[in-house]
């Protein structure tokens, strides 16, 4: 290689490039193949529907409990079905105990049905008795260490002694599904009948389990959905009529609820399509880059190979041999690029996993081996075709007389590809401002209430906490750090459950309705600092509260057409020895992530709950803490003491765009990395065929300042196009992404403005090395040989 420059920035630009696309798609890797390793994946089908009342509509992931146990019967379409139920359960061995949460209660097919990979036990007989369990790996060694668990007694929720059937697998990370547990479905329909005096298998409406469905021929899975409807239509028609409610259903191929499924109660692992199809055209873009930094710095040092070139085509090099060299050539530096690619991957791999949050391995298998020399042909094809083509054209005798240079065909390629460069550069840093302000206005937005120094200790409904919760409190709030307590069902963060009631409009009309639902007492108001815009909360001086009295918020009193809050207060929820009465309203608070906006609510009291939250001064965290820590040991020993703070909770639900705004930053980083390596090449050579001109501009008078800025001009009008065409790209894809929020920012021209003065302000430091750097030489030396 004849320049040396030339060929070190064309093997780091590469290398950046190249390590940035392969981990871009071992990323791909697994958003691409998630629950594909199912037998018949292609035949399981996840049973969805869209519910409808006469005040709201809306769809979810979750269906009835009877149609997992009677649509095979039903329709010979439907091969097999299996329903999973998401809990939390209690489990103790000995004297080790934890509350545990994806405790999946599931069919007895479950092992068939799916392709989790039992360890020990019998898959045809594991699930079969309501005494069974199933752990993971994970649990198995956090509970047994290195014994055998099969065959031991657990004690689950503190009153069922269960049989360890057998050992799974700790599920795939490329799997929606996700469990700790596995409890036979026989488990629940028991306990429902001996507690509830319910026969779960006769349930068709509402939503309670994820219901799987495996078809005979997939390929008529869209008929048998409209049978599917005929069949609900049939067993809930009584339902539907009573409660003036539809639901219609549908079969969503599995392969498809990962990245395109954002249902209500859906999996918390999905991903987003779009997402990967931002991050997929990031990493394209940036290997482009990477390939137009060779395609630029080789033809812009075409000079140095033209009489060479020209030289050989006289003694009788054909076309072929010499686009032959060219070629060899670029196949070289692209080899030596992939491999130093490789090992930055390998070097930054484990950082990358952390920042993920998933582990994340390079495999150097057979097929991916074919895969890096498959890529290193592609590179070598992008990245070689034109210079070779333009290199193997020169006309020797235009080419020995040095005319080559003028050539304006290979200034405006070039010119383009600076242009489509800074493009991609100015889009990227315009994105990474838009996503920065998104996230700053999701951190500083008012949820309506205060999680701050809050502190939620789920206790799971234990008898000994609802029964001497007055006590408890007192203990707590016996330590001056501790400011509140109080005790609920469900909180403001991790999502609500809705529930079916009636309620009335403006005319006394009454009207159904499904809303979510959340029950508290007293003291929750104060613990987070809500607020009411009518009525009062739920106080000890009206015992009637307890039983009588709900609240709503201001969402609820939107969709049932009551204008004004003050017209909510007694309204009508339930009827009979159901019906409560309106005795407040509540600002609206945000119970979701700002993904959503804020629905209609219906608080009610809560007599039991399953959670207490703490509110604590937060200059005293320690202490608070190390209260709870000693009170819970005195009055609730036999429940294991989990605790989490309110605000990181609410963080949480941020990670997936928190990740997305890093790793944006990083590549964003890399493409202007890329391009000023592709500008600091480019200025150097333009440099060197003006040093002529510059020492006989110095000589005649010219200042430093003016011969910068007459290197400069060109580059300058160069980011200035890309600008121009940077701006609606990145206004199109932003805009998209920021839709995904109920909540978000106006972007501004400001936003466009700023990424374009930042990639001008980086391009001309990187031309300004070379330009200061021509004009302060001696132009003496630069005329010495004219």
């Amino acid at each position: 290689m004849i320049n040396k420059t030339t060929t070190f920035l064309n093997v780091v630009g590469l290398a950046i490039g190249i390590s940035t696309c392969i981990m871009i798609g071992i990323w791909l890797q697994r958003e691409l193949n998630f629950d594909n390793f199912h037998r018949n994946g292609k035949k399981i089908f996840r049973l969805t529907n869209t519910f409808t009342s006469e005040s709201e509509s809306f769809s979810q992931a979750i269906s009835g409990v009877a149609f997992g146990a009677h649509l095979k019967e039903q329709l010979p379409a439907v091969a097999s079905t299996c329903r999973i139920f998401n809990d939390d359960c209690k489990l103790q061995y000995g004297p080790i105990q934890f509350i545990e949460s994806n405790c999946a209660t599931v069919d007895s097919n479950f092992f068939q049905f799916f392709g989790f990979n039992l360890i020990k036990g019998d898959p045809a007989t594991s699930l079969n008795s309501p005494n069974q369990v199933v752990l993971t790996e994970r649990l198995a060694t956090k509970y047994f260490g290195k014994e055998n668990p099969v065959g031991k007694i657990i004690e689950m929720d503190g009153h069922y002694p269960m049989v360890v059937s057998g050992v799974v697998a700790n599920p795939p990370l490329n799997s929606h599904i996700q469990f700790n547990l596995l409890v036979p479905y026989s488990f629940l329909r028991k306990k429902a009948k001996e507690e509830w005096q319910s026969d779960l298998d006769e349930m068709w409406m509402g939503g309670w389990p994820f219901v799987y469905v495996r078809l005979n021929d997939e390929s008529r899975w869209k008929e048998t959905e409209t049978l599917i409807n005929k069949v609900a239509e049939r067993f809930q028609e009584k339902g539907r009529k009573e409660n003036k409610m539809t639901y219609q259903y549908f079969l969503q191929p599995l392969a498809n609820i990962h990245l395109k499924s954002h249902l209500r109660y859906d999996a918390p692992n999905n991903g987003s399509a779009a997402r990967v199809k931002i991050f997929s055209i990031v990493g394209i873009i940036v290997l482009l880059l990477a390939c137009i930094n060779y395609i630029n710095l080789t033809t812009a040092g075409a000079m140095k190979r033209a009489k060479e070139t020209s030289v050989r085509k006289v003694i009788g090099a054909t076309k072929l041999q010499l686009i032959r060299q060219f070629f060899l050539e670029t196949f070289f530096i692209c080899s030596v690029a992939v491999v130093l690619g490789l090992v930055l991957v390998k070097i930054l791999l484990p950082a990358f996993s952390a920042w993920i949050g998933q582990p994340y391995e390079l495999v150097f298998s057979f097929s991916n081996c074919l895969l890096v020399i498959g890529f290193i042909l592609v590179i070598s094809a992008i990245a070689g075709f034109y210079p070779a083509a333009m290199l193997s054209s020169f006309k020797p005798v235009t080419t020995l007389k040095g005319n080559f240079s003028t050539s304006a065909k290979g200034n405006f390629i070039r010119k383009s590809l600076v242009v489509f460069q800074f493009t991609m550069t100015i889009a990227l840093i315009a994105s990474i401002l838009i996503i920065t302000q998104q996230m700053n206005f999701i951190r500083n937005k008012s949820l309506g209430f205060v999680g701050n120094a809050v502190i939620e200790v789920p206790f799971y409904g234990e008898n000994v906490v609802i029964a001497h919760y007055s006590a408890i409190r007192n203990e707590l709030m016996r330590s001056p750090y501790i400011k509140n307590v109080t005790k609920h069902f469900q909180n403001v963060v991790g999502g609500l459950g809705n529930g079916w009631t009636t309620t009335e409009n403006l005319k006394g009309e009454e009207i159904s309705t499904s809303l979510y639902q959340l029950l508290v007492d007293t003291t929750y108001l104060e613990t987070y600092s809500m607020q009411l815009v009518a009525g009062r909360f739920f106080s000890r001086d009206f015992p009637s509260d307890t039983a009588k009295s709900v609240l709503v918020n201001e969402s609820a009193v939107r969709t049932f057409g009551w204008k004004d809050p003050r017209n909510a207060i007694g309204k009508r929820f339930g009827k009979g020895k159901d019906e409560r009465r309106v005795i407040g309203v509540l600002k609206d608070f945000n119970f979701e992530s700002l993904h959503k906006p804020v629905e209609a609510l219906l608080v009610g009291y809560s007599k039991e709950g399953s959670s207490l939250s703490l509110k604590v001064d937060a200059n005293h965290l320690d202490e608070a803490i190390a209260h709870l820590k000693a009170t819970w040991k005195i009055v609730a020993p036999e429940i294991p003491l989990q605790y989490s703070f309110v605000d990181e909770q609410i963080e949480k639900q941020y990670q997936n765009e928190e990740k997305m705004q890093g790793t944006f930053y990083g590549f964003a980083g890399l493409s202007l990395l890329i391009a000023c390596l592709g500008l600091f090449g480019l200025s150097t050579f333009i440099v060197k065929r003006k040093v002529k001109e510059i020492g006989v501009r110095k000589i005649l008078g010219a200042s430093v300042p003016s011969i910068v800025r007459l290197l400069s001009t060109d580059f300058v009008k160069l980011v200035m196009i890309a600008f121009v065409l940077a701006t609606p790209m990145s206004w199109y894809f932003m805009n998209n992404w920021l839709n995904d929020f109920a909540y978000r920012i106006n972007v501004g021209s400001g936003v466009f403005l700023l990424a374009g003065c930042i990639a001008l302000i980086i391009a001309l430091i990187t031309i300004s090395f070379q330009s200061v750097r021509a004009a302060i030489a001696n132009p003496v030396k630069s005329l010495r040989t004219e």
